[in-house]
């Protein structure tokens, strides 16, 4: 049995597995490169020599996968709050400026900012030249499970490799972060998963206040991403109020396809992604007849769509039909949605359970 379903399996293909949460990965990402492949025809496809066909399909796999990009509406409105953001930060009078980013599960969030801080340190790498070899212009970190002061710190500091003693203080480990940061110039620092600070808990409380002291001592504008941020806590009281007051909200929601507008703004996406895929057969537009249920079935969500498109994409790739069967993807949207669904439950019943110390409700 497994003879036989291994037997189309790519074993040489290669793996694109970034590491974001250090400097090493995060600078391997930014450099790393997948062009468009030459397109050709079908006939100078089936004459290819075996190792060159593999070559072609490895590198459709890889533009399909990480060198496209979608400009959706989404990621124009987050663009231009941090352009904004960053302008305000630039002057010393004003009181630091961020961007949160909220939405539901495989909308796009993480992929904006990762894409955003890409671009933005290709750009200033650019103009910087050889001269600042140490320039890191854009950190990246998650926020820990059960995120204190001093967690929080840690996983800014293992992003720059900076030694530290599981014993130091937080106080020592924000002066050694902001510091490097200051000498490295770093102008983003990119948050991911903020929605695991809860600011009904005192250790979220924690955690908050140290970012916010970190975007006090360094140059950089903090931007943050998560999960239905207000739902899981993060605007609660006080603390919640002042991120409110000095961060951009841009929410990233489902398409809707209800309006004229909506529904351009939708096809448009379809067919960006239909010519990611370079299929050699793919008649332009034909994604368009399965456009209603598309969004149906994938709830708006572009990054399920996304994975499900890429899948059949390959399905066309291995058994040669070089075109989406667009009956087969609606089955495969389907079954992704049914699965992210259920594992969504069960997190859900998960995380129900008592998380540490609540604030006091006078808070």
């Amino acid at each position: 049995m497994f003879d036989e379903l291994l037997a189309q399996f790519d074993f040489d293909a290669p793996t694109v597995n970034f590491d974001y949460t250090t400097k090493e990965g995060w600078r391997e990402f930014v450099e790393f490169d997948a062009p468009r492949p030459a397109p050709c025809t079908m006939s100078v496809y089936e004459e290819m020599a075996t190792s060159d066909r593999a070559i072609y399909n490895i590198a459709r796999e890889r533009f399909m996968s990480v060198g496209a990009r979608i400009a959706t509406p989404s990621l124009r409105r987050f663009v231009a709050a941090a352009s904004s953001a960053m302008a305000d930060n630039r002057s010393p009078d004003a009181s630091k400026s961020g961007v949160v980013i909220s939405g539901r599960p495989s909308m796009g969030k993480t992929t904006a900012v990762q894409e955003f801080g890409r671009a933005y340190e290709r750009a200033r790498r650019e103009r910087a030249g050889t001269r600042r070899k140490d320039l890191i212009p854009v950190a990246f970190a998650q926020v820990p499970t059960h995120a204190t002061e001093k967690t929080m710190m840690k996983k800014l500091a293992e992003f720059y490799a900076l030694p530290f003693s599981q014993t130091a203080s937080y106080e020592t480990l924000l002066s050694r972060v902001s510091n490097v940061m200051r000498a490295c110039e770093t102008e983003i620092v990119i948050i991911d998963d903020i929605h695991r600070l809860d600011l009904r808990y005192r250790a979220s409380e924690q955690a908050a206040d140290a970012l916010k002291e970190l975007s006090e001592r360094c140059p950089g504008t903090m931007i943050y991403a998560g999960v239905n941020v207000a739902q899981n806590g993060l605007f609660w009281g006080s603390r919640g109020e002042q991120i409110m007051a000095r961060f951009e909200t841009v929410q990233f929601d489902e398409y809707d396809i209800a309006t004229n507008e909506g529904a351009a703004v939708w096809g448009r996406v379809l067919t960006e992604l239909e010519d990611s895929l370079c299929l050699i057969r793919q008649p332009e537009g034909d994604i368009l007849r399965i456009a209603a249920e598309l969004r149906e079935i994938s709830r708006g969500s572009l990054g399920r769509m996304a994975k499900a498109i890429r899948r059949c994409a390959r399905d066309a790739i291995r058994d040669r039909s070089e075109q989406l069967d667009l009956d087969h993807l609606l089955v495969v949207l389907e079954t992704i949605r049914r699965l992210e669904d259920r594992v969504a439950d069960e997190a859900a019943q998960s995380t129900r359970r008592p998380r540490g110390r609540r604030v006091k409700a006078g808070r």
